[in-house]
């Protein structure tokens, strides 16, 4: 009788297995078809980043950008690499606490995707001119409050000054876009809560 039960608790586990796989192969396939369709909408205006490498025939770089544009992109770098070496001051001061340990990651992100539209076009990448220049303050609840100021100021740069701008670029928008919505929505409020 127990062998019976054992056979049976077996054929169970195969049936199981062989479920579980053929049901994660049609995911697989769904995800696969989804990508794909997504690949097939990016094209030489809205590709960012590793975007670009999956438009047939782009070449390097993709185009020129007006002085205004070109301005544009790098005073948000500029912002970024502000805040990046602020948050880093923080910690050289504070050693790795929160939120700064988790936003100076995302600070990173930012300037990677700024990078990445400058070289998708060309552009000189300016270097981080704050590195080692930003002291921190003594108190945690001082450094979130220049977190809240600086996450403020940022996100209503892209919104009033950044994002009129390049209206005519769907990459750049789409970049801006995102960054403003992480000052809004997720940094800010990690800053206020840290207070």
């Amino acid at each position: 009788m127990k062998w019976i039960i054992g056979i049976g608790a077996g054929l169970i586990l195969v049936i199981g297995a062989t479920v579980y796989f053929f049901s994660t192969q049609g995911n697989q396939s769904s995800v696969d078809s989804t990508q794909n369709q997504i690949r097939a909408q990016v094209n030489k205006e809205n590709c960012v980043a590793e975007d670009c490498l999956a438009v047939n025939n782009l070449e390097y770089p993709v185009g020129k950008l007006p002085v205004n544009i070109s301005k544009a992109v790098k005073s948000g770098l500029d912002d970024e690499y502000k805040a990046y070496s602020t948050y880093d001051a923080v910690i050289k001061k504070l050693g790795s606490t929160r939120p700064f340990s988790m936003i100076i990651r995302a600070e990173e992100q930012h300037i990677a995707s700024l990078k990445a539209i400058l070289d998708k076009y060309g552009e000189t990448i300016p270097e981080n001119p704050y590195l080692g220049k930003i002291t921190a303050s003594d108190t945690l609840a001082g450094n979130c409050q220049i977190g809240v100021q600086a996450e403020i100021a940022n996100a209503a740069l892209y919104k009033n000054e950044l994002l009129p701008e390049v209206t005519a670029y769907p990459d750049i928008t789409t970049v801006f876009t995102s960054l403003m919505d992480a000052s809004n929505d997720k940094h800010l409020p990690a800053f206020k809560k840290c207070q």
